[in-house]
């Protein structure tokens, strides 16, 4: 049997690489290799591909090739352009490959339209039957079967991919792999020609119940120290200089994460985008990612307001947060390594309340980095949202996007004011507002 594996478009207002990889399609080809399948992987975001490299920034990171598909505005009244993320569709007549089953994955619910023009693609290419899944189909499963896929999966696991090919293709798959996959697999990254940047999880899942978020949905599993080390020696040996840590709770079992940076390689940079939980960072813990060439850390913040703190999972503190900025700073990185994750638009924050957060990031001298907030379908959150009639359940999830959603929302502050607010962020940024000048803002007069 053969499959190909499809890591689809983007379809977005703006995208930009920040070490990503289709982790779960790689954890796939590992386990139908094992069950004897032969694999291929078409990468449509791959920036090794021609002409799919716009610009290439620092650490592995970089721009994608895009193109315009239609502008928001008399649609939906919002004054943006949706773009294609990704290769060229030249790439496609590259593929020398007719297989037997095709199995496309997706990410963000509002790049469902990458995946409907990829899935269109492919169905006038090949013959074979398409499988989708992903965060898409597992979130929003009945919107999801309009992609133009013969079969989705919800949810996670390896058993359930092996389901869908015997029920679409009629053949007899040996089930290599059971639920015990995360501890027993890697993800195979040999598809790759050119790999200088590369993710691990060393943990899936998160044990915390933040309202905005659905981490916490896929339970919690941890990999052993060992199978971790493996998989990162690995990587190395096949070039990458960068590394990214995607978990979403990596310092839960902190002890262990400690055993894992005492043995990293020294050759490499590691990088942690995810938001670290500050409560749970120590000395030593701060001092190793300094010893060991850590160049990207975020601290998950998301807002100084206490109250609001509460309302969304009581997460962090802002105690925590000063605790874990101290260990950082003291451990020798500077505001250019660290970053604190704010979000701004939440339910009842305020445009003030918005600024003070960004003040006391820069006080203690680290840097702000805006998330703006959005409904994710699923989270305690959309829940609330949908019970409370003030979002609609069979939105377009392209309304869900994080960049367009308080162009609409009456939850969040509105687009002028977080507009305001990343006008000042960006000019401080750029040197053309002074720290204390930004310290001593009024939002009154702002």
């Amino acid at each position: 049997m053969k499959a190909l594996l499809v890591n689809p478009y983007i379809y977005d207002v703006s995208a930009y690489d920040f070490w990503l990889k289709p982790v779960g399609l790689l954890y796939i080809a590992s386990a139908l290799k094992k069950s004897g399948v032969e694999v291929k992987l078409l990468d449509l975001l791959d920036r090794s591909l021609p002409n799919n490299n716009v610009h290439e920034g620092p650490y592995g990171t970089g721009k994608f090739h895009s193109v315009i598909i239609k502008s928001l505005m008399e649609e939906y009244g919002i004054p943006r352009y949706l773009k294609r993320y990704g290769a060229p569709k030249e790439v496609f007549n590259s593929l020398d490959f007719e297989p037997d089953v095709i199995m496309i994955t997706s990410m963000m619910t509002y790049w469902y339209g990458g995946v409907f023009e990829t899935i269109k693609i492919l169905k006038s290419r090949f013959k074979a039957p398409i499988i989708l899944g992903g965060n898409y189909p597992t979130l929003l499963p009945k919107h999801a079967k309009r992609s133009g896929a013969d079969e989705i999966v919800v949810g996670e696991g390896i058993p359930k991919v092996y389901d869908a090919i015997e029920k679409l293709t009629g053949a007899k798959v040996e089930h290599a792999i059971g639920n015990d996959w995360f501890e027993l697999l890697k993800p195979d990254y040999s598809f790759y020609k050119s790999l200088k940047a590369a993710v691990v999880h060393t943990t899936f899942g998160c044990p915390f119940r933040c309202t905005y978020c659905i981490a916490w949905k896929k339970g919690f599993k941890v990999r052993s120290v060992e199978s971790v080390l493996e998989e990162i020696e690995n990587l190395k040996s096949q070039g990458v200089k960068d590394l990214a840590f995607y978990d979403d709770a990596l310092l839960v079992r902190r002890e262990r994460f400690k055993e894992i940076l005492k043995n990293l390689p020294d050759e490499m940079n590691y990088h942690l985008p995810n938001g670290i939980h500050a409560k749970l960072l120590d000395e030593e813990t701060a001092m190793l990612l300094k010893k060991k060439n850590f160049k990207t850390i975020r601290i998950g913040y998301e807002t100084s307001d206490v109250e609001l703190q509460r309302k969304t999972g009581g997460k962090v503190s802002n105690e925590a947060f000063y605790n874990a900025v101290k260990l950082l700073k003291k451990a020798g990185f500077t505001e250019k390594e660290v970053g604190a994750y704010l979000i701004v638009g939440l339910p009842g924050q305020s445009f003030e309340s918005a600024l003070r957060d960004v003040k006391r990031v820069v006080e203690v001298g680290v840097k702000p980095v805006i998330n703006e907030y959005t409904l994710i379908p699923g989270s305690i959150d959309w829940k609330i949202a949908v019970n409370e009639k003030l979002i609609d359940e069979n939105v377009d999830p392209l309304l869900l996007n994080n960049s367009l959603m308080s162009y609409w929302w009456k939850g969040s502050m509105g687009i002028e004011k977080i507009q305001l607010l990343k006008g000042i962020l960006h000019k401080y940024t750029l040197g053309k507002l002074e720290r204390e000048e930004l310290l001593n803002l009024n939002p009154e007069n702002v």
